[in-house]
């Protein structure tokens, strides 16, 4: 079927067990392969002036035509890409991007696939929740499919009972590419509608939810399988308690946590709480203000996190001065817990509900927020354009600036609610953000193929430990951004290594300077560290040897050991020394005891004289010479015979 013509007209047909629903593919102008379905030579002017000044100066003007894919109608439901964009509505798979969508003719929301050589969607006919109204939350973990669903609280209004929120997992099929629902689902979450509903797993293989009700931080979690959940609670740290119009969200994070980030309107603040994996539910770190100040926090928040254990925040303020920060992103250190905060658009750029998606092999954040429209550009919260603004994860700064537009409806400015997936992405994964027109009630998607585009690396590493006695053995980490193909390790005492993350013993005490080279096809970047590793001389020592390892003697006769104290690391003092497991009836003596020993080894004659009575057997004797907080040890063997 003939793409031409299908603006505002959806269709429905079989295709296998699919339900293809089109869209009019309105290109955005920077991609390859893509064209503005309108007025393309106006458009090329505007935009080749953009570049002239160096950069995008405000929304595309109007007359430029759509940009983006204009897909399948939701009539029947509304939002349903979600609100606030705690929650996430696509995810990558088996070489696809599927979606939680609503289906007009089954009126339900059902799995749907797209298809990215014709930028349509198709319904695989599974359905998730068969109830309007309702928002979802999706989490594909590279096994099972979840969905947390639920039907959605209006902004500003409290949760009501009896509007429960279910988990639905789902099986997949590789080979007919096909989900299933498990038996026993759906599984009840809460028994509460909610503005936001956002679950994670963490590395035992718990999952976890957290929403807003009555005012309080929520969160549960399942216990012993993905079907049975614990009693809801209130999140344990200090300021839970919020106003009505606050949500939260939760993430993994680190390998072996789960935190908590929630908007506290009544405190001007955000904050974050940590879980560590394995430990009770109700164990959590006190919770650390993520941003905080005069009309800091809002009820938008967007979080994911990279492999190095590093949190990642898109979040709105409440800001109304024109040169303040509206949209930021909020960074937390792996290292350290602590956050730092980037203006991505300022009041009078008037984005809001932000979703950021991390790009690890290219190192960048891309954020998605919608912001007004031509021809007035007026402030608003029902919708315009979806504008993308990135930055290099390893030095985060955002371009000033409405940004880049990838969802543009000329026909009618009001895409809104852009969602996208909790997945980082790669170039072969591509990039889908979903939207919505609330207008139309039609969706919109934006594709970008994330082509590699190679810029020279940036070298970064960490190393644990940094500093001990000699010899000191460290692991060192390659943390670099921009793929780097070759490492060059000068761990300063005049070795190195090649490897991406080496692990080096360095023998002898003093400070020493570690430099990273990294080096791409595109150019070579060098991080050097003074100082870092420091490493002290070993603490004074001694050892204990025994001569010889054993005597034989017959009862009532006596055995005699020499015993070597041997000093280290310039140890000078005294050692006491004495025995244990003598046999029953032996006595023992040591000449001299206490050893003073010095530069050079002493040594000290231990006797060992056994009774007439003593039981034939084999004894081991363990020598112990002790001299302050040290005791070092040494055993021989003592056989004694009847004759």
């Amino acid at each position: 079927m003939s793409l031409a013509g299908s603006k505002r007209r959806g269709w429905s047909h079989p295709v296998l067990t699919e339900r293809v629903v089109g869209a009019e593919p309105s290109h955005h102008p920077r991609t390859a392969g893509r064209r503005l379905s309108r007025w393309p030579w106006l458009a090329l002017s505007v935009l080749l002036a953009s570049v002239v000044v160096g950069f995008i100066a405000g929304p595309t003007p109007a007359g430029v035509g759509d940009i983006g894919y204009e897909g399948p109608a939701f009539t029947g439901t509304s939002t349903p890409t979600g609100q606030k964009r705690a929650e996430s509505i696509l995810w990558r798979n088996d070489g696809y991007w599927w979606a939680s969508m609503w289906d007009t003719v089954s009126q339900d929301f059902e799995i749907f696939k797209l298809d990215t050589a014709t930028q349509t969607w198709a319904s695989t006919g599974v359905a998730i929740d068969r109830r309007a109204q309702t928002h979802a939350d999706v989490l594909w973990d590279g096994t099972k499919l979840y969905v947390a669903s639920h039907k959605y609280a209006a902004d500003g209004t409290l949760p009501v009972a009896g509007r429960p929120a279910y988990l639905y997992r789902f099986s997949y099929d590789g080979a007919t590419r096909t989900y299933s629902l498990d038996t026993g689902f759906p599984a009840t979450i809460n028994n509460y509608n909610s503005e936001t509903l956002v679950i994670d797993k963490d590395s035992t293989g718990t999952l976890w939810a957290t929403w807003m009700q009555d005012s309080k931080i929520y969160v549960s979690r399942t216990v012993g399988d993905d079907l049975t959940w614990g009693t809801p609670f209130v999140l344990p740290a200090a300021g839970a308690t919020v106003s009505v119009d606050d949500i939260s969200s939760v993430g993994a994070f680190g390998g072996n946590k789960i935190g908590v980030m929630w908007s506290n309107q009544v405190a001007d603040a955000v904050y974050f709480a940590v879980h560590e994996d394995g430990q009770p539910a109700g164990s959590w770190s006190p919770s650390s203000a993520a941003l905080q100040g005069l009309r800091s926090a809002d009820d938008h928040i967007n979080l994911k996190s990279d492999g190095s254990g590093r949190v990642y925040a898109a979040i709105k303020t409440q800001q109304t001065t024109a040169a303040l920060p509206l949209i930021m992103v909020l960074v937390r250190s792996a290292a350290t817990g602590a956050w730092e905060s980037h203006t991505v658009g300022k009041v009078s750029e008037c984005h809001n509900r932000p979703t950021v998606v991390i790009d690890e092999e290219q190192g960048l954040l891309h954020v998605f927020a919608t912001a007004p429209s031509s021809p007035a550009y007026s402030c608003n919260t029902t919708g315009g354009t979806i504008y993308e603004k990135t930055s290099p994860l390893g030095q985060i700064s955002f371009p000033s600036g409405y940004g880049t537009p990838v969802m543009h409806d000329a026909d009618s400015a009001a895409v809104h609610n852009a969602s996208s997936t909790k997945q980082n992405v790669t170039s072969n994964t591509g990039l889908v953000v979903l939207a919505s027109n609330g207008k139309t009630a039609r969706y919109w998607h934006h594709f970008d193929p994330l082509p590699v585009v190679l810029t020279p690396p940036t070298a970064d590493f960490s190393a644990t430990p940094t500093s001990g006695t000699a010899p000191l053995a460290v692991t060192f980490t390659d943390r670099s951004l921009g793929a780097p193909t070759q490492w060059l390790w000068d761990f300063g005492d005049g070795s190195g290594s090649t490897a991406k993350s080496p692990s080096h013993t360095y023998a002898a005490p003093g400070l020493y300077t570690v430099a990273l080279t990294v080096t791409n096809q595109s150019g070579t970047d060098t991080k050097r560290v003074p100082d870092y590793v420091s490493v002290s001389p070993p603490l004074p020592d001694f050892s204990i040897s025994a001569s010889p390892s054993k005597r034989i003697v017959i009862r009532g006769a006596s055995a005699q050991y020499t015993i070597t104290v041997t000093p280290a690391n310039g140890f000078d003092g005294s050692v006491s020394l004495s025995v244990a497991g003598l046999p029953a009836g032996a006595t023992a003596s040591f000449s001299p005891n206490p050893v003073t020993v010095a530069s050079t080894a002493s040594s000290s004659l231990l006797t060992v004289r056994t009774s007439a009575t003593s039981k034939a057997n084999t004894y081991t004797l363990t020598i112990s010479g002790t001299s302050g907080s040290l005791t070092r040890s040494t055993t021989v063997s003592l056989q004694i015979k009847r004759r």
